[in-house]
């Protein structure tokens, strides 16, 4: 296993752009009304990081093949700050939209250099053992950026969430220069051109496999992210309290993610994917059923969803080591292509449900119920491999 420092600055790069993805989420109905805009067109602004988080990953991959890994990193990290401290300077929803995407430009770094860092020091079994302790640290952000960034708006502004993810985001990188190596030798650096590798992963069956399964449970995770504040809003509570309610969700995550950790011992590796899967299939039966008995309290959008995050802290976590550690040999492209289909699929599922359907408990059941037909379709080839995942 690699030492606590790196674990931890790696997941703090893993981190610094989900924070900055949730920290505004219970202040979003107060900004429509400051930047003068339908309240629909808030989550927008999620979806819009989004896709500039996955098409950047694109690149970052690749680059870091050829370039090495601190020196992406570290430019990719002085856009995030750049954008960060323009968002919190914005006067205009249009503006902030645009510094959003280039907060989202180079917060892309930390996540594709984070996990490529794992891959070049560890085998697909320790990697998995080492998402086991970096994701329910990089989980933290769900729960906690929302809490932190609900008591920050209410005393402060929502302008002051923003100084806080580029605060967060200096000392990750700070940590970054003086904490971690270069991984990357000179000598294995990628000579082909800058694509060449994507070929050769998108080859892989079982990258796909995974990927799906990723994809699926994001997207679900982002759908909530961006319908549950109007949901809690429609209950009559402040953004500080709904801030709050987030953190359940988060302690379903780090429990699973420590579950799985413990059953990658006992059992194989595709099995335990399987396992999380069958939780997130029960959250949106939750969600079906709730919907289906007229119940809208808070218990009833919460509770399906603490099932969901047992998924989002197994099955995800594992899928996305899965990916990365397969036979493609290209590990910095394979993280960012993962990363785009995982980020981009959440960008463009978020945005598509809330322009087409608007904001509703309705409209959060039959998307999670949807997804997670998706990811049980990739469920079975990966839960009944022959080979266990145990020799990877």
């Amino acid at each position: 296993m690699p030492r606590l420092s790196f674990i931890l600055t790696v997941a703090m790069l893993s981190a610094f752009g989900l924070v900055a993805s949730d920290i505004y989420l219970p202040a979003m109905p107060g900004m429509a009304t400051e930047f003068g805009v339908a309240s629909w067109q808030m989550p927008q602004t999620v979806s819009f990081y989004l896709l500039a988080l996955a098409f950047a990953q694109l690149v970052y991959g690749p680059l870091s093949d050829r370039r090495g890994r601190k020196p992406v990193l570290l430019a990719g990290g002085v856009l995030y700050l750049l954008g960060s401290m323009g968002c919190a300077l914005s006067s205009s929803y249009m503006g902030f939209i645009a510094w959003r995407m280039v907060e989202a430009l180079g917060a892309a770094a930390g996540l594709v250099i984070g996990r490529a860092l794992i891959a070049d020091t560890c085998d697909k079994r320790t990697s998995a053992k080492v998402y086991a302790v970096v994701y329910p640290l990089v989980s933290l952000s769900p729960a906690l950026a929302p809490a932190i960034g609900g008591h920050l708006a209410v005393a402060f502004g929502w302008r002051a969430d923003f100084l806080f993810v580029a605060a967060f985001g200096a000392l990750a990188l700070l940590l970054a220069l003086f904490v971690l190596p270069e991984t990357l030798p000179v000598a294995t650096r990628t000579r082909t051109g800058l694509f060449a590798g994507f070929g050769r992963v998108l080859g892989d069956r079982n990258f796909c496999r995974y990927t799906v399964v990723v994809c699926s449970i994001y997207c679900a995770w982002f759908v909530y992210l961006t319908q549950s504040p109007f949901l809690f809003v429609q209950a009559g509570l402040s953004e500080a309290q709904s801030g709050w309610l987030y953190v359940p969700l988060t302690l379903g995550i780090i429990g699973a993610n420590r579950l799985a950790r413990r059953l990658l011992d006992r059992l194989p590796y595709d099995r335990i994917v399987a396992i999380g899967i069958t939780c997130f299939v029960l959250g949106a039966m939750g969600f079906l059923l709730a919907y289906t008995m007229g119940w809208r309290s808070v218990t009833a959008v919460v509770l399906p969803m603490c099932l969901v995050s047992l998924a989002n802290g197994s099955s995800l976590s594992l899928a996305i080591s899965g990916a990365i550690a397969s036979e493609h040999g290209h590990a910095a492209t394979a993280s960012g292509m993962v990363g785009f289909c995982q980020i981009g699929s959440a960008a463009v599922v978020a945005m598509g449900v809330s322009a087409v359907s608007g904001t509703g408990f309705g409209v959060l059941a039959g998307a999670v119920a949807v997804l997670s037909c998706v990811a049980l379709s990739a469920c079975n080839p990966l839960a009944y491999r022959k080979q266990p995942a145990q020799r990877g």
